[in-house]
């Protein structure tokens, strides 16, 4: 098994599809294990109208995520390396700088 952390080899060909889906979620209510693969179930918080006028939150699943351990791992290491990006001051004033920041 390969070393999550390591930097990808050269030879590592990454292709970017402008199809692949953007998963928006809230949380990540269920997780777990099954035959060496890690589930993560994800959840988005919507508003339901009701007749009375008032508003039911409900949480609806919007993604299931499966992979290998190595992979869950590779996430983590995005997910950890994301979170410090709040922690640390912006680099430029401008104003997207603010807004996003790129590895």
């Amino acid at each position: 098994m390969s070393d999550p952390e390591a930097k990808p080899a050269e030879a590592l060909i990454y292709i970017d599809i402008s199809t692949a889906p953007i998963i928006s979620f809230d949380i990540a209510p269920a997780h777990g294990i099954m035959a060496n693969t890690v589930q993560i179930e994800l959840a988005s918080r919507t508003l339901n109208p009701l007749a009375d006028g008032s508003v039911e939150v409900k949480f609806v699943t919007t993604g299931r995520l499966r992979c290998s351990q190595a992979a869950a791992m590779h996430l983590r290491n995005a997910l950890d390396a994301s979170l410090k990006m709040f922690e640390a001051p912006p680099q430029s004033p401008g104003p997207a700088a603010a807004s996003s920041r790129l590895n």
